[in-house]
């Protein structure tokens, strides 16, 4: 009994009054010893179930590491749960409707995307990841570009020196063939990636449609036609990414994406019925045919050096440059053949025609960036850019001639014209953000000078250089709850410029219509507003609801109409199009979101979008019209082998200036599994499944009416092959997130 109570006096020693051995009864220790199993009891009440969702700032976190449901899937599979990120069967991730996302590992950019980035993470289980964080609007300590989001992949293994060889073959019976092969070497300090891919397909598209041109209430001529075309193409491209770390406090990076694709063996051909009532009545039955060979070359370098400044947390400096280039060439051999032609022998003016036609077109910029960001204060930040662009130019030159019987070929002095286009700018922007313990508030403006000179030499000549000066301010609002409700408010106004096409004075002639600018365009100015909710939940997934709200005034559109008399060139009434600042637009609406997500083996994703969309041109009604689309996905994983997605789209018609267009409802089924330790990846699927991709629209401007539908061969069977070489050199410990750094 004594040491009983002794015991019980050293456990309790808020007892400050004492008894003898005798004097404690039985009952008063049975009573001590409830005591402390009550508090253990409330010990064990008070543990909880590591969060699978939360958030840290600016940043929300999918907890890998909390995720039960993740036990033997892969690092890919995991991914897919982020929050707001969309993944298609190729590998290519999307945010909020934008395919900006820069893809992170442990704080550093990967410059991976597509297949590579897919057959990287598949190399990896989901045990390696400790949590992926989704950065929707990075500040600028995080350098990035202006617009792009963040996906960082935070991994509880370091990653040491590795180094990946992934060969693919993908291809669909279109036909298309494309072999790939990317190669993925890792270092403490360097991060290298590298794809190369290429292809040849065949495709074939058939149309049909037709126009009125009216004056008054008169019908001045109208047209319908079939359209049948088929040939072949070629396409092959290559991406090289390079992170490297040149000390602790110097980062440098370069990017570059550079493409080839061309088409050969291009057939074309029109069949037109068409009657012109002006100046005279005639009717004409003929077909267009043309056998075409095409190239472009295009891409765009890119490289930064960042800058952390010692001493100064928090202060970086960023420089960095783009050059993005363009040469293409278009050759075309086209003949119009006449099968009937009726009327009265001065309205014959239609002639058939044999010609070659050669087009080239050179763009080359140069761009030049400085970003400098500096805290004011625990909570403030100020950031400065400042860049420009030296060099700009655009040059396109068309060369048509024309074989005449018994004279050879001459050239087609009505459609021959060369035109550069010459661009440089300058612009300044300051950034503020202020946070707040679950607040943040930002605010932007941009300020920029362009000068552009239109240089165009032929039978229109021009030589103009024109100035354009904005101001573009934004701002943002955000708040977070505890309970992991995510509000956001979004403001902007932006400025656009006409383009040396929009301002040129030279006429475009084609077969049977022209297009010009106009000189007297000025700026178009749009606001945009938006308000979001998203609420992240344990056992279901997310849920987003955004409204929104933009308008333009002063937009610069092209109108289609017919000329009021014939055109001298050609001597018949023709259309013609040429821009002006007189639409006012607007779509209001909202868009909803919601994925179940009862496993991380498992997700429903729906979006559904409702807007109104209202479009008016000086001196005229609106026109208005109510629209919606729907899509959903559904992605599952059988027996942590086998990825399955189907998804679903359709949408109503939707409004434009003077028209209106239709998709119709299309269906995508897709598989897709790993085996051999993820060596080997083998994806299958079948794309829009009731062939129902027909394109319609219809146009209604004052003079001008068509109707134009296409169908496209959209059902194919589509398949994929890769095979991983090499390994992923994992260390396991805990590393840290890019909302540390």
């Amino acid at each position: 009994m004594k040491k009983t109570l002794l015991l019980a006096l050293a456990l309790l020693p808020a007892l400050a009054w004492a008894q003898s051995t005798d004097s404690v009864s039985q009952a008063t220790l049975d009573s001590i010893d409830a005591k402390m199993k009550l508090m253990k009891l409330k010990e064990i009440s008070i543990s909880a179930p590591k969060p699978v969702y939360s958030m840290t700032g600016e940043v929300v976190n999918y907890n890998v590491e909390n995720d039960e449901t993740v036990a033997g899937l892969t690092a890919w599979d995991a991914i897919r749960n982020a929050p707001s990120v969309q993944i298609d069967l190729e590998g290519n991730l999307s945010m909020r409707g934008s395919d900006h996302v820069d893809v992170w590992l442990n704080g550093r950019p990967t410059g991976m995307n597509g297949p590579t980035l897919k057959a990287f993470f598949e190399s990896m289980p989901a045990e390696a990841l400790t949590r992926v964080e989704v950065i929707k609007n990075p500040s600028a300590k995080y350098m990035v570009a202006e617009g792009h989001h963040i996906l960082n992949i935070v991994t509880s293994a370091r990653l040491r020196t590795s180094q990946l060889l992934i060969l693919g073959l993908s291809g669909n019976t279109r036909p298309y063939y494309s072999p790939w092969f990317s190669y993925v070497r890792n270092t403490d300090r360097l991060k290298f990636s590298f794809h190369m891919a290429g292809s040849r397909s065949h495709f074939i598209n058939d149309g049909q449609g037709g126009y009125t041109l009216t004056s008054g209430d008169d019908t001045t001529s109208q047209r319908t036609y079939r359209s049948h075309s088929d040939g072949s193409s070629y396409f092959g491209n290559n991406n090289i990414h390079i992170d490297y770390k040149i000390d602790s406090l110097t980062d440098f990076s370069l990017m570059s994406w550079n493409m080839l694709q061309g088409r050969y063996n291009d057939h074309l051909g029109y069949r037109y019925d068409q009657w012109d009532y002006l100046p005279d009545t005639a009717h004409y039955r003929y077909l267009d045919t043309s056998d075409s060979r095409y190239y472009s070359v295009n891409g765009f370098t890119n490289f930064d050096i960042k800058r952390r400044l010692p001493g100064r947390k928090g202060h970086n400096i960023t420089f960095g440059g783009t050059w993005n280039y363009l040469f293409s060439a278009h050759h075309n051999e086209s003949q119009r053949l006449i099968s009937l032609a009726e009327g009265n022998p001065a309205a014959l003016l239609l002639e058939p025609y044999d010609r070659t036609n050669d087009n080239h077109y050179n763009r080359n910029t140069v761009d030049l960036s400085l970003r400098y960001n500096r805290p004011l204060g625990p909570h403030d930040e100020l950031s400065i850019r400042l860049g420009g662009r030296p060099y700009g130019n655009s040059h396109r030159d068309r060369n048509i001639r024309l074989a005449t019987p018994g004279a050879g070929t001459q050239p087609d002095t009505l459609r021959n014209y060369v035109s550069d286009y010459h661009t440089r700018s300058l612009y300044a922007s300051l950034s503020l953000r202020h946070e707040w313990e679950r607040t943040t508030l930002g605010a932007d403006l941009h300020a920029s000078h362009d000068w552009l000179r239109i240089v165009g030499r032929g039978l229109f000549p021009d030589d103009t250089l024109f100035r354009f000066v904005a101001l573009e301010p934004s701002f943002s609002l955000t708040h977070r709850t505890p309970s992991m409700h995510y509000f956001r408010f979004n403001y902007s106004y932006s400025v656009s410029t006409p383009s040396g096409a929009d301002l040129t004075r030279s006429r475009i002639y084609g077969d049977d219509s022209y297009s010009v600018g106009n000189r007297h365009l000025g700026n178009a100015a749009t606001h945009k507003a938006s308000l979001s909710w998203n609420r992240y939940f344990e056992k279901i997934g997310n849920v987003s609801i955004e409204a929104y709200a933009n308008s333009t005034s002063g937009g610069i559109e092209s109108i289609t109409a017919s000329t009021p008399a014939a055109d001298p060139f050609l001597g018949r009434v023709i259309t013609y199009s040429m821009p002006f600042n007189i639409a006012s637009s607007y779509k209001t609406g909202a868009d909803a979101n919601l994925t179940y997500r009862p496993a991380a083996w498992a997700s429903l994703s729906l979006n559904a979008s409702l807007f109104r969309q209202g479009y008016r041109v000086e001196g005229e009604p609106w026109q208005e019209r109510f629209s919606w689309t729907l899509y959903a996905r559904l992605w599952t994983k059988v027996a942590k082998l086998v990825n399955l997605e189907v998804s679903a789209n359709y949408g109503t018609p939707t409004l434009g200036l003077y028209y209106e267009q239709q998709y119709a409802l299309t269906v995508d089924l897709g598989a897709s599994a790993t085996f051999f330790d993820g060596r080997l990846g083998v994806r299958l699927s079948v794309s829009d499944l009731f062939d129902a991709n027909r394109y319609q629209s219809w146009d209604s401007a004052p003079t001008y009416a068509a109707y134009t539908t296409r169908h496209y061969s959209s059902r194919y069977l589509t398949f994929g092959l890769s095979w991983r070489f090499g390994k992923l050199d994992l260390e396991w410990q805990a590393h840290g997130g890019a909302a540390g750094q």
